[in-house]
């Protein structure tokens, strides 16, 4: 118990009479952790970028002119039903007349052509939106039935199928890329951390070698500097998630203009994710100081 305590005790005097150096390493840290978190707040942001996209896509399936309002609003009913949809909107005849007119107010023609029409020559329409972009052709295999097909006309699928396979592949690439460059940068970050403990830890070496001289033992000696480095490992952590968690707000409200006024999902992600991250980050900080100082100290020791 006089060890332990002596080497939790001697941690902080090492950390207090090179607090110089301590601050250095600890921002050398904080560096390496911020360009992490940096990274996967862009992975975030373009992941909701792909997500406002889909959001953008609908299909349209357009009825017969004269199908009654009750086939409308049981295949709306039906389609809902399915889990692959998210929403169903049901466009009436005469609403879809009204929306032509206004899309043409400017020309004369079409409104003098619609004008001399004796009856409404367009039919219902259901707006057809898909929780994944993927299911849109699931869900208009379901709508393709025997108690609907025959007063279905035609479906806008095809026009938009092109967009809808693009905005899947950026999704999926984006995704890719953004896991990749976050390895990345991880792996780039736990080098710098490496490097920047064993630097604080060499401005101990004459200090290791007299404690072996006079009989320290190996782990007496390594004990408070594998602490030391904990520690730094630690305060890093807390003083990133502090910056990061105080940021995404102001940053929050600034990108959501690139979103039309919708969030940019940095706020949730890292108010709802940040024990997951940042639990993620301490646990592994915590375990390459500890390693790095075990393995830096055992260096001097040696010799």
């Amino acid at each position: 118990m006089t060890n332990t305590w002596r080497i939790f005790k001697n941690s902080w005097k090492h950390l207090w009479r090179n607090h110089w150096i301590a601050l250095a390493t600890v921002f050398v840290l904080m560096t390496a952790l911020l360009s992490v978190n940096v990274l996967v707040g862009a992975n975030v942001m373009l992941n909701r970028v792909a997500q406002v996209l889909e959001q953008k896509i609908d299909v349209t399936v357009t009825f017969l002119p004269g199908t009654p309002d009750a086939i409308l609003n049981q295949a709306k009913f039906f389609l809902t039903s399915l889990p692959q949809t998210d929403t169903v909107k049901v466009i009436s005849s005469e609403e879809a007349l009204a929306e032509l007119r206004d899309r043409n107010a400017d020309n004369l023609e079409v409104l003098a052509a619609l004008n001399e029409l004796d009856a409404n020559p367009l039919g219902g329409q259901l707006v057809i939106k898909a929780k994944d972009a993927q299911d849109y052709p699931f869900l208009l295999q379901a709508i393709q039935n025997p108690q609907y097909e025959p007063f279905i006309k035609s479906s806008s699928y095809d026009v938009h199928r092109l967009a809808i396979a693009r905005i899947e592949d950026i999704g999926r690439n984006i995704r890719l890329v953004g896991s990749a460059l976050v390895a990345l940068f991880a792996l780039f970050g736990l080098i710098t951390a490496f490097n920047a403990i064993r630097m604080a830890i060499y401005t101990h070496r004459e200090e290791i070698t007299i404690m072996r001289l006079v009989g320290a033992s190996s782990s007496y000696i390594r004990g408070p500097f594998v602490l030391e480095g904990l520690w730094l490992g630690v305060l890093s952590v807390l003083l990133t998630a502090g910056i990061v968690l105080f940021v995404v707000g102001p940053l929050e409200s600034r990108m959501s203009i690139l979103f039309e006024g919708q969030s940019a999902g940095l706020k949730d992600f890292f108010q709802t994710q940040w024990l997951l991250v940042f639990g993620i980050q301490m646990a592994a900080m915590s375990a390459l100081t500890v390693f790095v100082s075990w393995i830096a100290a055992g260096k001097y020791i040696r010799r």
